[in-house]
């Protein structure tokens, strides 16, 4: 279950044997499982509420597509009507009319490709606090829907909660990331953390 108002996922806290509401800037790390199709499902390692690191397995269709709202069975009372109406409804009215624009639910930048990419929760592979800047920005690994190879990048956490928002400047590190001998995560915290200057894409300068 995804809360479209609270921008969160409802994964399971063993510690509190139930559930607990999760955003994606807790992640730390998604990982698809071998052999799982139609749909594919995730293995999701999360920070929680409780202090302690949980894992979990979490459908594509749950990971992508339920933060858009458009299959939420809430309601809320439309104050110019006097009626209560499906939140489904608006989201997906949202949705039509940003990809009308040209406008994606979440967008990275590919440093392979120079250009900006659109990408999904899925398409995360590592996620850590940057911090630099305190709690507010997030380093991640993400996989280019389009060429399919990683780069960091540094966002803010509503640049990954929160669907169609984008931050006005990418941060991203101009290094190539596949290809050398270091393990994936080794390799994802020396060029966050050690890797060269980063390079800020202005959004509204494209």
């Amino acid at each position: 279950m995804f809360d479209a108002i609270r921008n969160r996922y409802a994964l399971t806290c063993p510690e509190q044997a139930g559930t607990t509401w999760v955003a994606v800037s807790a992640f730390r790390r998604v990982r698809r499982l071998r052999g799982a199709t139609a749909p594919a499902v995730f293995r999701v390692d999360f920070d929680c509420e409780c202090g302690q690191r949980h894992e979990t397995l979490v459908s594509h269709d749950r990971l992508d597509r339920e933060p858009l709202g458009s299959e939420s069975t809430g309601t809320y009372m439309n104050l110019l009507t006097g009626r209560r109406e499906l939140v489904a409804t608006e989201f997906a009215d949202q949705a039509t009319d940003q990809l009308r624009k040209g406008n994606w639910p979440w967008t990275f930048w590919c440093h392979p490709e120079s250009a900006i990419r659109p990408g999904f929760p899925s398409s995360l592979r590592f996620v850590t606090p940057e911090h630099e800047h305190g709690d507010q920005r997030v380093g991640v690994l993400v996989r280019c829907f389009h060429c399919a190879r990683h780069t960091v990048n540094i966002v803010s956490r509503d640049h990954l909660d929160v669907p169609w928002h984008a931050d006005p400047a990418i941060e991203f590190v101009a290094q190539v990331f596949d290809g050398d001998q270091l393990e994936p995560e080794e390799r994802f915290r020396h060029q966050l953390w050690e890797g060269p200057s980063r390079v800020q894409w202005l959004a509204d300068a494209g």
